[in-house]
């Protein structure tokens, strides 16, 4: 059994190195400029790739979802899949509302990589199978990326039933409808005026 002083170090320390957005350092190292100030303003791979360049993109994303991979790996080292499960929720959150950056990241779908990579790798390319398909149907990657990280805690209870892997999945899909919550909000609006 975790104590809480090793549980709560390990919440901490994974959503400080979440909050590294990859996009802040590199847009400064790269092209002096702060991410945050072009485009859609967050300082995820998208909005590099569309507004600094290929390279940035790719940079940023490997970071993100290296910097996810990584601090999982040594949570779940230290103390299993419970500690690896709340680090990299830690992350995620870590990553979309950074410490460093007034809480403007990115919108946690590299990152979300990452951690899943480390904590269950077989969900990854059903999940990535899923995100292009309806992206492909609805021409909307935002609306696709709610659509699948809500179908994450019905995978993981199918697979693995109650516990922390659904916890997992379930921590997810509610940190990525947070992120997106204008959107979730702007579909129930127009479901409501539907009716």
């Amino acid at each position: 059994m975790l104590s809480r002083a090793v549980i709560l170090t390990g919440i901490f320390a994974a959503y400080a190195v979440g909050s590294l957005a990859g996009g802040h350092f590199l847009s400064k190292i790269m092209y002096n400029t702060d991410v945050r100030l072009v485009g859609s303003g967050n300082a995820g791979t998208m909005n590099v790739f569309r507004n600094l360049g290929i390279a940035a993109g790719i940079m940023t994303f490997i970071w993100d979802t290296a910097k996810g991979f990584l601090v999982v790996a040594m949570g779940l080292k230290g103390g299993g899949v419970e500690l690896g499960v709340l680090m990299a929720l830690a992350a995620v959150a870590g990553h979309n509302w950074p410490l460093y950056w007034r809480f403007q990241g990115g919108k946690g779908l590299a990152t979300s990589l990452g951690v899943a990579l480390a904590v269950y790798p077989a969900a990854v390319l059903p999940g990535a199978a899923l995100l292009g398909l309806l992206t492909f149907l609805t021409r909307n990657t935002d609306l696709a990326t709610i659509l699948t990280f809500s179908a994450l805690p019905i995978y993981f209870w199918w697979r693995e039933g109650p516990g922390w892997y659904f916890a997992f999945g379930l921590g997810l899909a509610a940190i990525m409808l947070l992120r997106h919550r204008l959107l979730v909000i702007s579909l129930f609006h127009n479901l409501h005026k539907g009716r």
